[in-house]
């Protein structure tokens, strides 16, 4: 317990630190967000938070940690990442680019440390469901839409790194549940880590000369997403698993569906999957009149509501049958709601009125 605050906080005031050391240095590499099109904020906005992340993991974790070689390699790809999110923050790279990038980088999980999907778990109550030969291919898809689920979300202040923070919290639990000492104390890292960088991003207010606010970027969205995934595939594979697949499931569900009911919302109308817009989750509650601290505690309350679910499936030992159907129905909640937004959103404006 003792060793698990001490990482929290020195986490904590190595990101903080490093943050405010690269801010200027943001500027002067350009890497900051400029207002303009879909982006309504205010002034240059240093593209920083999740290098810092970053560091702060690394740094945590070669001073408390043990470096067997899923460690290193888990921050040497992390590395890549966060390296190909910078040049996408400063260069905007083509979707095809990042897709490649997205798809090598997570070759050197699934191939290099093994990390795959083996099975499913007994969603049906008819046994377990194997992978098979499509273990290694459907690691990769699996990794990939973690890391674009957060890197989607990405839209408001302190919403990618609030949910993924919530998340970490509840693999903590898990990885502790099981005695897994050396991950609960690696997601405990991206915890303080990301508590952090949520000071300058959430409170910080930019000004005209001292910019005090930082955004995460894609180099902390997709960090974040990847290390997610891979510790959840990680977690719930294998003889002595930490918890079931459909548990990690439930610690991602809410990005997960927010991004794939986007993508065929936007492939229906003959849009192109990757294209942005502002028909995310958090812009349809800012529509209908919340202010962005509201929709955020929303969306944070759902977060931990998944999270508090996923982890009581282990707890009280539900069956995985029930958590399955759990999380289906609100998957079709989900599509039938944004299938009727415009609808919910007049009506509530009525009521407000």
């Amino acid at each position: 317990m003792e060793q698990g605050l001490g990482i929290l906080a020195f986490s904590f005031i190595v990101a903080f630190v490093i943050v405010r050391i690269l801010k200027p240095i943001a500027f002067w590499a350009e890497l900051v967000d400029k207002p303009g099109g879909r982006k309504q904020h205010d002034g240059l906005i240093p593209l920083v938070g999740g290098i810092a992340i970053y560091l702060s993991v690394c740094l945590t974790t070669l001073v408390f940690l043990e470096q067997p070689i899923f460690i290193r390699l888990f921050l040497l790809a992390g590395g890549l990442i966060v390296f190909m999110g910078m040049l996408d923050d400063r260069y905007d790279l083509s979707a095809r680019s990042r897709i490649l990038g997205q798809t090598l980088i997570c070759a050197i999980f699934v191939y290099g440390l093994d990390v795959k999907i083996e099975s499913f778990g007994n969603l049906f109550g008819l046994g377990e469901i194997e992978a098979g030969m499509l273990s290694y291919p459907l690691t990769i898809l699996s990794l990939m839409g973690a890391m674009n689920a957060f890197n989607f979300l990405d839209g408001m202040d302190g919403l990618v790194g609030s949910v993924a923070m919530v998340s970490f919290v509840g693999l903590v639990a898990l990885f502790g549940n099981n005695g897994d000492a050396n991950y609960q104390m690696l997601c405990m890292a991206f915890v303080g880590a990301t508590g952090a960088f949520l000071i300058f991003n959430i409170w910080g207010k930019p000004t005209r000369r001292n910019i005090k606010k930082v955004f995460m970027g894609d180099a902390g969205s997709m960090f974040l997403g990847l290390s997610l995934g891979v510790l959840l595939v990680k977690g719930s594979q294998g003889e002595s698993a930490a918890f079931s697949p459909i548990t990690s499931l439930w610690l991602v569900l809410f990005p997960m569906t927010d991004m794939f009911t986007i993508m065929y919302r936007r492939f229906k109308r003959g849009r192109s999957p990757m294209s942005p817009d502002r028909t995310h989750i958090h812009h349809m509650l800012l529509r209908a009149g919340l202010k962005q601290k509201q929709t955020l505690n929303v969306v944070v309350l759902v977060q931990i509501t998944f999270v508090v679910v996923g982890v009581a499936v282990i707890e009280y030992d539900f069956s995985e049958v029930f958590s399955f159907v759990l999380a289906t129905s609100f998957v079709l909640a989900y599509q039938l709601i944004m299938q009727r937004y415009c609808r919910i959103i007049r009506w509530l404006k009525r009521r407000a009125a």
